[in-house]
């Protein structure tokens, strides 16, 4: 996976505090209606011209959506070069605003936390805070993410 122990990055080098830029996505009206078709089947992501006469005025993205291509995106940033072991959960996901066709995502994460895990001291626990905004800045996901790191061999 890695090409010497020099390219891992474990616990002890993430820095909490630590804000990283992880690359932008633009959604297409086409990726909106194949993914809700299949994991998320109501009309507002599937059917433009039902989602026309919806709430929102038009076909929008399912949350879950949103939520896969901000992972896509900090695996390939971030994730890709940490000695994780696991993802252990997310908390307060938050789908603010709705993403439509067109719209250009972009993911940042903050490290709020890192400790070593209580039940295997050869891990330890980072705490994310991820925000997901569009082209105007406007933030249209939030969440907490929990992952578990090897820490680095002695």
């Amino acid at each position: 996976m890695f090409d010497s122990d020099a390219d891992v990055v474990y616990l002890e080098d993430v820095p909490v505090g630590e804000t990283i830029e992880c690359g932008s996505v633009t959604v297409t009206e086409d990726e909106i209606t194949e993914f809700g078709e299949q994991f998320d089947p109501l009309a507002i992501h599937t059917d433009p011209s039902a989602a026309a006469e919806s709430r929102y005025d038009g076909l929008i993205a399912s949350g879950y959506h949103t939520l896969s291509l901000s992972v896509r995106l900090l695996v390939e940033e971030v994730r890709r070069d940490r000695a994780v072991v696991a993802g252990l959960g997310i908390d307060d996901v938050r789908w603010h605003e709705p993403v439509r066709p067109g719209d250009t995502l972009s993911v940042t994460t903050t490290i709020t936390e890192t400790r070593v895990s209580e039940s295997d001291p050869g891990t330890g626990v980072v705490r994310e805070s991820i925000s997901v905004t569009n082209q105007d800045g406007v933030e249209v996901l939030s969440l907490e993410n929990h992952e578990l790191l090897e820490r680095r061999p002695r």
